[in-house]
């Protein structure tokens, strides 16, 4: 049985790639500079990609709420949503997640949901892999799984390109109970209007 379930969207509708490429003044995100140092789960929110892209984050906005409508359809008026989508860069040499996890073990809910927007070409050792098993994806695919309980995380980059994606994360409204406990890299809390919003 597969661990997830890939979905698509119309990146001509949604050009995220482009918007992030702006964001960052770049040309091509898949030419980033290699890492000097194999990120750790401290450090792995911390390039200066990150620093732009969150910065300038209200750029980004309209196009992540088209994604989420993409991504959900229908059922939209069923989640919550994560405010801030996670802006992850898998520089060459690098990781693009600190740690092998599950989500639940940082706090997160077991019934939340996770989405993975690649906005390059994502193989071998620059993808996402869950459970060991490795998630080749492209620009305009969606990977939907189980992140809260299922382990995933990455490997040292040594693919001949960098990797760049987002994520985020759905709860049922439900299953939604306001916490206290925080994200790890932006010390949310788990409530409606901090980390988590309507779609």
């Amino acid at each position: 049985m597969p661990h997830f379930q890939k979905l698509q969207y119309n990146t001509k509708a949604i050009p995220l790639a482009e918007a992030v490429r702006s964001m960052l003044s770049v040309t091509d995100l898949e030419a980033l500079k290699p890492s000097d140092y194999a990120a750790t789960r401290e450090t792995d929110q911390h390039t200066k990609y990150h620093a732009l892209f969150y910065r300038n984050i209200s750029t980004i906005e309209p196009l992540y709420r088209l994604l989420l409508h993409s991504a959900l359809g229908d059922k939209a008026g069923q989640f919550y949503v994560q405010k801030v989508p996670t802006f992850r860069v898998h520089l060459r040499n690098s990781r693009a997640v600190g740690t092998w996890h599950r989500d639940r073990e940082f706090g997160h809910d077991p019934s939340e949901v996770n989405y993975w927007v690649p906005l390059t070409r994502a193989f071998g050792s620059n993808t996402l892999w869950i459970e060991n098993t490795e998630v080749p994806a492209s620009y305009g695919d969606i990977i939907v799984f189980d992140g809260a309980n299922l382990l995933h995380g990455n490997e040292i980059n040594d693919t001949d390109i960098s990797r760049v994606s987002l994520d985020f994360r759905t709860i049922p409204r439900a299953r939604y109970q306001p916490r206290e406990d925080r994200s790890v890299s932006y010390r949310l809390r788990f409530r409606l209007g901090e980390y988590w919003d309507e779609p």
